[in-house]
């Protein structure tokens, strides 16, 4: 049996809010006490975390207290990106093992990801996933990433860097400043969603010629040639591109075909040389990789969402979600949809209202396939189904 339920309060002060949102989620939950409490909290809550962390503590029970700020924050009901306000997750649940864990100054420590791995390794050795709350200060995603599958293998890892001013991490009974705050789970299953808001244009092609993170050639043609046929194929993407970035997407598993939505690692373009023809990503490619461009705004942010938790609602097969967290970048919100509660209203209109929360972060870590990578523009679902 999973208990959980959230709570959001907005405005007054950070304690008060983080009482009101804490009687909120246990009352939710209905369960006498959590396991688990997860706060996410946006506005200036760092002068007063202490004692907002201890409300939260002492109205839930929770032994395991985790968080950071960010430019918004969510739950099933609401998203909030620019008011002071406090959302709590509270979690009850006895096969659920959460082993928490907090790294103060994480740019000086050059094996950060190992020794993450060596105090989680018994937790996840039989399945779960991470959670990872990093600070942007002294934040390595592909040493932490890299690192942490040296030492664990393939596991799930999720979460997204901390945002906002002031920008800080919560743990137990206080808040800091550079740190990698998270929680390792495991006992339940999680079901994975990783929506990178794009839409497709052109074929997908083989790179032929490429150096490092600098494409020379697919199909034998100038990258950058293949990259103008792809726009001008489609007189809706021609008027859309003035509006929208335009990424490469890069094929996950070369064994793949034909390749979906979710097949994708999406990458930004860095650079372009007129004169050779050669395209620079933000990613290092390789000869014998297929491509295919993409192109993101709201319409495709929109399409690729849903596409997203239309499978997610597949891969339930009926169950509903005990409890989940959405990861979701800065770079979207309201300020991409022009519209207030976009992610969340969707959510909850394919998924089914559940107790969910999370914030805007400022990067967000999730699996593309079986591998673990560090997105922009990307929002994280992760939901824990009821057995």
């Amino acid at each position: 049996m999973i208990a959980a339920g959230t709570g959001l309060a907005v405005g007054g002060t950070a304690d008060n809010a983080a009482l009101e949102a804490s009687l909120q989620a246990l009352e939710r939950s209905g369960a006498d006490r959590a396991d688990l409490a997860l706060v996410f909290t946006t506005g200036d809550v760092r002068a007063r975390a202490h004692e907002a962390l201890h409300a939260v503590r002492r109205v839930t029970g929770a032994p395991v207290v985790i968080g950071c700020s960010g430019t918004g924050i969510l739950t099933e009901r609401r998203e909030v990106e620019e008011d002071l306000a406090v959302a709590v997750l509270a979690v009850r649940c006895e096969r659920l093992v959460a082993t928490p864990f907090s790294f103060e100054r994480q740019g000086e420590r050059p094996q950060l990801g190992a020794e993450l791995g060596q105090q989680i390794g018994p937790t996840v050795a039989e399945g779960g996933c991470v959670l990872v709350l990093p600070d942007a200060m002294g934040c390595n995603p592909p040493a932490l990433l890299t690192q942490l599958g040296e030492a664990l293998g393939f596991v799930p890892v999720l979460g997204a860097v901390a945002a906002g001013s002031p920008m800080f991490e919560l743990y137990n009974t206080g808040a800091t400043e550079g740190a990698l705050v998270g929680v390792a789970l495991s006992g339940l299953s999680p079901l994975i969603g990783v929506t990178q808001g794009c839409t497709p244009i052109g074929e997908p092609y083989v790179i032929t010629h490429a150096d490092a993170n600098v494409i020379q050639r697919i199909a034998s043609r100038p990258a950058l040639e293949v990259l103008t046929r792809a726009i001008r194929a489609n007189p809706d993407t021609e008027a859309r591109i003035r509006h929208a970035g335009v990424f490469a997407g890069l094929a996950m598993d070369p064994a793949k075909s034909p390749l979906e939505r979710g097949d994708f690692l999406v990458r930004n373009l860095v650079g372009a040389d007129q004169a050779s023809g050669a395209l620079a990503v933000a990613e290092r490619v390789r000869i014998g990789q297929t491509l295919q461009f993409q192109i993101r705004d709201a319409q495709a942010s929109r399409e690729d969402l849903i596409e997203m938790l239309d499978e997610l609602a597949g891969r339930l097969a009926g169950r509903r979600p005990a409890f989940g967290c959405y990861f979701d970048c800065a770079g979207r919100g309201r300020g991409l949809f022009g519209v207030a509660d976009h992610d969340v209203t969707l959510i909850r209109e394919k998924l089914g209202e559940f107790p969910l929360v999370g914030f805007f972060g400022n990067g967000e870590f999730a699996p593309i396939g079986r591998r673990n990578f560090f997105h922009n523009y990307t929002g994280a679902l992760v939901i824990f189904p009821e057995a």
